[in-house]
């Protein structure tokens, strides 16, 4: 229900009604959006939603110097039985590789040079002996994909980098910068000064005579904002007198948005903050529910915003963190995250109903328990900030806190804690679906192939792993994988996500029917890791043509040439066809699109989620779960090629 907007003096408000107050007044919205240079954009806030332009790395490239080789050329090779290959050429980074790679010759390569056609792994320089020139001796055997950095395996094209309220930094930068962006839209930082009020404040450095104390909360609050990367200008300290501050005011409002105050927030005669602010604009709220910080000022002049804080430290500390942050994040055009902990009260409290009391604690884990110790000192204390592992917030609605009690505290780090990670399959829409959810900032989202989500789950050390495993015997998808394991069966359930096209996609100009035209024409095929849910489909594939054929299944992977080159991701499988490093290749319609690939549809594949029964009790995982539903994902997958809602999504289908 929408408050009606109202003048509040001397009456008292919580936290959440205060910022509501706010919003209806239209103080928090953020003030425009401008574009700025990538260098001039450390701890701005994303006005847009960014995806990837490029893969990551754009092309297969070589991590070591040394020699590119189809490793079945260097089969069972060492010291005693070196390989010997004819050195076919050499690949400088930077170049296009023009030779390509077979059974009877090695292209040497520099670090970070572009992985020439044929290669399906690097052998380090230290591991071979170059002979007459045009020889190389190879004296190890190397795996599929051994150091080789493939294109997309680290950003995949048209995958969601950040989204829209996101305050970037350094490490945001140098991604931003990887992908060749060099401006970005933000939304335009608010001008904000600060003011301490006092006569009995003086500015450090300065000589300290009897009943005079240092400034302590504008150079604090200058700090915290900073270490959140919001800019301000302090503006020293201004004497207890109406006019002088008002004079001062009503100067910096002619060129700030937002002019914060400590001290001289009460209602006393020497307390002219507020009076001050309802003579320059409207004083909003004037006392918040708060034990210490009730005497905070929240006013407005014309579009412009003035908050009051007390002037003990601890209370302006305290109400910065619970009032000031939140409405700056807002304005800024991001959401203000508290670290908070669930604790349990080391004692207990009998306090006034109708006010939340803010106590300084310290706090201990004992027994994977954590306890908050609360420590009495006065609210002007400084060291007790100093000392303080955070603050416990006391209910308003309680007049007894029981000990053991569990209550909240606020930790003095501005970053949430993660409540969970998801690794698995890797999917484009996934990080769409943690956006719109508001999960982003909740679960970590990590790529490392279905099997291993999979164990991971099984072996209790992650939430949720997304895999699509096809299952041959029954030509299913993932159920049967929790079945038959009966330690999985237990410890996890599947959820229903969405299901995904897998075509076979080719370039323009090559004709093909099936996986079968690629084997018999010869052409280079692209295929995907092992572990994967596609490269199982693809074996299945396999099988019914050697079925078909009469011919074994390992005959018929080495006569598929390129079935050797694991690729870890759908966009890499698309962009080694695109590049022309293969001809033909299985991944996701949306892949096949966006790298302007012909395709053939093969099957729908379900993309699922396995969640570890523990952590249901995770709210974040809940809430995933819950947000798995048809017509949220419906809208989401509009935006992908293939992508299709499942009428069960968010529903337990196993076990």
């Amino acid at each position: 229900m929408k408050m009606e907007k109202r003048k509040l003096f001397h009456r008292l408000v919580s936290v959440e009604e205060g910022l509501e107050v706010l919003e209806e007044e239209q103080l928090l919205n953020p003030l425009g959006i401008e574009e700025v240079n990538l260098q001039k954009a450390l701890y701005r806030v994303l006005a847009d939603d960014i995806y990837a332009p490029i893969d990551y790395p754009p092309f297969d490239r070589s991590e070591v110097d040394g020699y590119a080789v189809n490793i079945k050329s260097v089969e069972n090779a060492d010291e005693l039985n070196p390989a010997v290959l004819k050195i076919a050429g050499k690949v400088r980074i930077g170049e296009f590789p023009k030779i390509e790679v077979d059974e009877k010759n090695a292209v040497e390569i520099d670090t970070g040079a572009m992985i020439p056609r044929g290669t399906s792994g690097i052998v380090m320089e230290e591991y071979t002996k170059r002979k007459e020139n045009e020889y190389v001796e190879v004296y190890r055997s190397v795996y599929t994909g051994e150091n080789i950095s493939f294109a997309g395996s680290d950003i995949a094209k048209g995958e969601l980098l950040f989204s829209r309220g996101r305050v970037l930094d350094h490490i945001d930068i140098g991604i931003l910068s990887s992908m060749g962006i060099n401006k970005v839209k933000v939304y335009i930082e608010p001008k904000i000064a600060i003011l301490s009020t006092g006569n009995e404040l003086v500015p450090p450095g300065s000589d300290l005579s009897i009943g005079k104390i240092y400034d302590v909360n504008a150079y604090m609050i200058y700090s915290l904002l900073k270490a959140h990367g919001i800019e301000s200008d302090m503006f020293g300290i201004v004497q207890d007198k109406e006019d002088i501050l008002e004079e001062r005011i009503r100067e910096l409002l002619k060129s700030y948005d937002i002019i914060i105050t400590s001290g001289g927030t009460s209602a006393g005669i020497d307390d002219v903050v507020y009076r001050v602010f309802d003579r320059v604009g409207e004083v909003l709220i004037h006392g918040f529910k708060l034990k210490p910080g009730k005497p905070t000022v929240l006013a407005r002049s014309g579009r412009k915003l003035l908050i009051g804080l007390p002037g003990f430290p601890f209370s302006s500390l305290a109400n910065s963190l619970l009032i000031l942050l939140p409405a700056l994040f807002k304005i800024r055009g991001t959401e203000y995250r508290a670290k908070t902990k669930k604790a349990s009260i080391a004692v207990s409290f009998r306090k006034d109903i109708g006010r939340r009391w803010l106590v300084p604690v310290l706090l201990n884990s004992i027994d994977k328990k954590i306890y908050a110790i609360p420590f009495s000192t006065s609210s002007g204390s400084i060291m007790m900030v100093a000392r303080a592992d955070g603050i416990a917030l006391l209910s308003e609605n309680k007049d007894v806190i029981e000990e053991g009690s569990e209550v909240d505290v606020v930790v003095f780090n501005s970053f949430e804690d993660k409540e969970g990670i998801i690794m698995g399959s890797h999917d484009l829409m996934l990080p769409d679906i943690l956006k719109e959810s508001r999960l982003e900032a909740k679960l970590s989202y990590i790529p490392v192939g279905s099997y291993l989500g999979l164990e991971l789950v099984k072996r209790g050390f992650i939430d949720i792993a997304p895999i699509h495993l096809f299952d041959e015997n029954t030509g299913t998808y993932n159920a049967p994988f929790l079945n038959k394991d009966p330690v999985l069966k237990s410890s996890a359930l599947l959820v229903r996500g969405y299901s995904r096209k897998l075509v076979l996609a080719f370039r323009e100009g090559t004709n093909l029917r099936g996986l079968e035209d690629v084997l018999e024409s010869g052409l280079r095929f692209a295929n995907r890791n092992k572990g994967s849910g596609t490269r199982m489909y693809v074996d299945y594939l396999l099988k019914r043509i050697s079925a078909e054929k009469g011919v074994d299944f390992k005959k018929i992977t080495r006569e598929l040439k390129g079935y050797e080159y694991n690729l870890p991701s759908h966009n890499s499988v698309a962009a080694a066809i695109s590049q022309g490093r293969a001809d033909a290749g299985v991944c996701i319609e949306h892949a096949a699109r966006i790298y302007g690939l012909r395709y053939i549809p093969l099957t729908e594949e379900h993309y699922d989620f396995a969640v570890n029964r523990k952590s249901l009790e995770k709210n974040a995982v809940k809430t995933f779960i819950d947000y798995l539903e048809f017509n949220k994902i419906k809208k989401i997958a509009e935006r992908y090629f293939g992508y299709i809602a499942d009428s069960n999504a968010g529903k337990v289908i196993c076990c």
